[in-house]
């Protein structure tokens, strides 16, 4: 499938919508067109470069996609932005946009690679090659959030490359980024110092505080509380299910014993790591099929599912109800 006809988070039509509320421009065609994008929805690729052409055309010649990279919030990001938020450092920060990027875009994926000092962040062109407005944006906007989420406005790229032909302004990348730019590039990518990755993540977000904190109550009602290894473990399935660990390997190795010990302190409790995970992803599940905000694909990768059709079938395993029967049972009973 070509990269046109795959699709985007909806969330990103509101940093268009944003833009031109700040510019004053809320009564064209354009406008009323973002409208009817809502966060949860999915657009094309296709229809993405389509309205950020347009919005390059009413503010022809200013360079729209650099504009818009340094205006991305997390709102605009969704899910991603806030999962990103509850990291400790850039590089776990990072981690967890390469994995859970899915939830902003499908297509290529970013890959993360660290060669002496600088850690290199890329994407490649397997769906096809993307626009140059695109692109910037893309760029542009984890720049902007990397700034964002470490409280350091003046944290520089040492690099930035992009695959589209060079343009006849190349100053104005230069000055956006303060860093070399190169253009018609194998693959688009953007260069830290190894350095940043150690940086804190200061910044937060309410609405992140609240996610977390019906995650860990989903867990509560499913481990007993009684003693400290519980309290680790449902903190460790936590983690885990957000990094797509979640297996019983990964689990005994965070609470620093073998997986025999695991498996003995839950049997001697009655337990089983098998019957814990699955029904501590139900309660999760059951959380977040509450929430009007996520799609199933989104809910799916946020519980560690490689896939949506894995989520479903074991969702209806521990329920006997679909994720969509039981979403449209919950919004019948409110």
């Amino acid at each position: 499938m070509q990269l046109a006809q795959l699709q985007v988070s909806g969330d990103l039509a509101g940093l268009l919508r944003d833009f031109l509320e700040s510019e004053g421009d809320v009564h064209c065609e354009l406008y009323t067109q973002l409208q009817g994008f809502s966060p949860s929805s999915r657009i094309s690729f296709g229809q993405w470069w389509a309205l950020l052409d347009r919005l390059q055309q009413r503010f022809s010649p200013r360079h729209i996609g650099l504009e818009l990279g340094q205006r991305v919030r997390p709102a605009h990001l969704g899910m991603l932005g806030y999962l990103t938020l509850a990291s400790d450092t850039v590089a776990e920060a990072l981690l967890e946009f390469q994995r859970y990027q899915g939830l902003l875009h499908d297509g290529d994926r970013a890959s993360i690679e660290v060669l002496d000092e600088r850690m290199i962040l890329s994407w490649s062109a397997n769906y096809g090659p993307s626009t140059s407005l695109s692109d910037e944006v893309l760029v542009g906007g984890l720049l902007r959030f990397v700034r964002l989420m470490t409280g350091r406005a003046d944290l520089l790229p040492l690099a930035v490359d992009f695959t589209f032909a060079e343009p006849k302004d190349t100053q104005a990348y230069v000055a956006n980024f303060g860093a070399p730019v190169r253009f018609a590039q194998r693959c688009t990518a953007l260069q830290f110092p190894t350095a940043y990755l150690d940086l804190p993540v200061t910044n937060s977000d309410p609405g992140l505080k609240l996610l977390l904190e019906r995650q860990a109550q989903a867990a509560l009602s499913v481990l007993p509380h009684s003693e400290g290894f519980m309290q680790g473990l449902r903190s460790a399935l936590l983690r885990a299910m957000q990094s797509g660990r979640a297996n019983s390997a990964h689990i005994a190795a965070t609470l620093n014993m073998s997986e025999r010990t695991l498996f003995r302190r839950l049997s001697e409790q009655g337990l089983s790591f098998k019957v814990i995970l699955a029904q501590t992803r139900t309660q999760l599940a059951q959380e977040y099929l509450r929430d009007k905000r996520l799609t199933l694909s989104e809910i799916a990768l946020l519980l560690g599912y490689s896939e949506q059709s894995a989520f479903n079938r074991a969702f209806k395993r521990e329920t006997g109800l679909s994720p969509r029967r039981y979403q449209q049972q919950e919004v019948a009973r409110f």
